[in-house]
């Protein structure tokens, strides 16, 4: 800003320091008023101790010295004449220390008596007696009222220089009072009617008229403040544009995508929507946007449904059937926060997608796979049936022929094994596994479900052992027939996989909450690269690890995680050293849930 603009005006600063340093000067005088009247009332004391006090006592004393020589034989403790020194020096001191009215006529009595009694040589009647001791008590009230009076005048002093201190402090606060008066409101008049133009501008695209400044200072904040409303209207424009073109894209964006969106406020307002949500609702553009997504014009059954399920409480996987065109077809819904870099939340996203086709096409896959499974059976059981009576007759084949019985026997045992897995998905949809929960002595119950097993690891030289740890009985809320299936498949795999004279250990505990049940065995164990996809449903191993792996890789996995999962608990891989695998269920104590979900 150049100077010559600047300059003419007054320091605002300048008239703030010369007001203090009125009221500093105010209140220097006001300190050095009240010393002064301190110092004036303290001199007070000393002069009355040191004046009328001495003349008191000297009159005791004078008095003293005359009752000794009119009286002798009762003050012995002096000589006459020490008695006579005594009387004149005392009387020659209060000579010197009369200050009181009446007190020299006083003194004048008592030296003509004394003088008079030193003629007769101190003897004297008894009227002489009484007069001077009377005149020795008139001396004596004399200076007392000497002290009251100086007393007296003290306090006067005292208090008028109290009321003079207090009359001087208030004219200086109120003259504090105008000055800050003053500083405040030529401090806050500029500031005010600069905060009323800028609240009375209609906008940034108007020129700001400001107050005409009084002090340097002002001009300085004035000349800021418009600069600032210039930058603040040119940000204005830019972000227009920007916002403008974002909006544009954005739209573009959402006519493209084929699901239903719909983006809300925090005050459930809608501020986006796509077309294809517009389809669903079956409302134009203007009859959505801005309004409350509770409150919308219609009473149509899609939006009716939408309004029940689209809010917070929204699970993720939530899934319903809407009405399009007169056809049901079938929606997945999702929802999202939007927010800020500073982790504020503005908005949410809600999202409508189109799983019809997914839906339809899943049932024809349960549909196939049931069919395969039940076609699978009939023949696969003659099959194994043929093998079985074969095997019985094999002693009379020569070698070629057992190889052959043998290869048939492991390919029946092979597919009787798919086959099972492919009965069970045909009647698990896993995704939407219903469970029906009940408190089960589990400790107790996984005895008796791995009963069948310790035949079939008798069958190959494999010991079952069972290990229970923690409490007496170990309780679980789960469903009594969809769990074993999950230790069904990990307990079965293992015997597949471990070798003759070898042991599975399936042990059961509780700790942190949680019943735990392991499976142990001493097979070779899952490689690494593998563990990551293991529990993918139709998974399959490479082919240089599909040996050591194949007991248990296919759909087994996948149920027993799937069933575990449902139950909100986990299933976990650990390798075992020096060779071996661990699978750990572990199962919450108490789950929460309905009669059946």
């Amino acid at each position: 800003m150049p100077a010559k603009i600047i300059a003419p005006l007054p320091p605002l600063r300048r008239r703030i320091r010369k007001n203090f340093f009125i009221l500093i000067g105010l209140y220097a005088v006001l300190g050095i008023f009240m010393m002064a009247s301190i110092f004036l009332s303290s001199g007070i004391t000393p002069k009355m101790i040191h004046v009328n006090y001495d003349s008191i006592v000297s009159v005791r004393e004078m008095q003293e010295a005359w009752n000794a020589l009119q009286n002798p034989s009762a003050y012995t403790q002096k000589t006459t004449q020490s008695w006579i020194k005594q009387f004149d020096e005392a009387i020659s001191f209060e000579e010197k220390n009369i200050t009181e009215v009446g007190e020299d006529a006083a003194f004048k009595k008592i030296l003509e008596l004394w003088n008079q009694s030193k003629q007769k040589n101190i003897s004297s009647d008894l009227l002489t007696y009484q007069k001077m001791n009377q005149e020795l008590k008139s001396l004596i009230l004399i200076n007392e009222q000497g002290m009251f009076k100086l007393a007296e005048k003290s306090t006067n002093l005292g208090r008028s220089v109290f009321l003079a201190s207090i009359l001087f402090f208030m004219i200086t606060l109120f003259l504090a009072f105008l000055l800050a008066d003053g500083l405040a409101s030529r401090l806050a008049k500029p500031i005010k009617a600069m905060a009323a133009v800028l609240k009375d501008n209609k906008g940034l695209e108007q020129k700001l008229r400001l107050p005409t400044p009084d002090s340097l200072e002002m001009r300085i904040l004035t000349n800021e403040v418009g600069s600032l409303w210039e930058r603040v209207n040119n940000f204005k424009k830019i972000n227009i544009e920007k916002i403008s073109a974002e909006r544009e894209r954005l739209e573009t964006v959402l006519s493209s995508v084929e699901d239903a969106i719909l983006v809300l406020d925090n005050e459930g307002k809608i501020i986006q929507v796509s077309d294809g949500m517009l389809k669903v609702l079956e409302l134009k553009l203007s009859e959505i946007i801005g309004y409350s997504w509770t409150d919308l014009s219609t009473l149509k059954e899609n939006y009716l449904k939408l309004r029940e399920r689209l809010n917070k409480n929204l699970q993720q996987d939530n899934s319903f059937e809407l009405t399009i065109n007169g056809k049901k077809q079938v929606y997945a819904a999702r929802f999202r926060n939007i927010i800020t870099n500073t982790g504020v939340i503005v908005g949410q996203v809600y999202l409508l997608h189109d799983i019809t086709d997914i839906r339809h096409r899943e049932r024809l896959r349960n549909e196939f796979i049931g069919v395969l499974s039940h076609e699978l059976k009939t023949p696969i059981q003659s099959l194994g049936t043929a093998a079985e009576l074969l095997s019985n007759r094999s002693s009379k084949m020569d070698e070629d022929s057992k190889m052959l019985i043998e290869t048939i026997n492991e390919d029946v045992s092979r597919i009787r094994s798919v086959a099972n897995d492919f009965m069970q998905v045909s009647r698990v949809d896993l995704h939407s596994l219903k469970l029906k929960i009940e408190k089960i002595p589990l400790s107790q119950l996984l005895q008796e479900w791995i009963k069948p097993f310790r035949i079939q690891g008798r069958d190959k030289n494999v010991q079952i052992e069972f290990l229970k740890e923690g409490s007496e009985i170990i309780w679980a809320k789960a469903d009594i027939v969809k769990l074993p299936w999950a230790i069904s498949n990990l307990l079965a795999n293992a015997i597949r996989v471990s070798a003759p004279n070898t042991k599975v250990v399936v042990s059961i505990t509780d700790r942190c909450d949680m019943a735990q049940i392991e499976i142990r065995d001493e097979g070779p164990g899952i490689p690494e690269s593998v563990q990551a996809k293991m529990f993918e449903p139709y998974y399959q191993a490479p082919q240089s690890e599909s040996s050591t792996t194949s007991g248990f890789l296919g759909l087994g996995l996948t149920i027993a995680k799937e069933v575990v999962e449902a139950h909100q608990g986990q299933i976990e891989y650990f390798p075992r050293k020096p060779h071996g695998s661990i699978f750990r269920i572990s199962i919450p104590y108490e789950i929460i849930y309905g009669e059946d979900i």
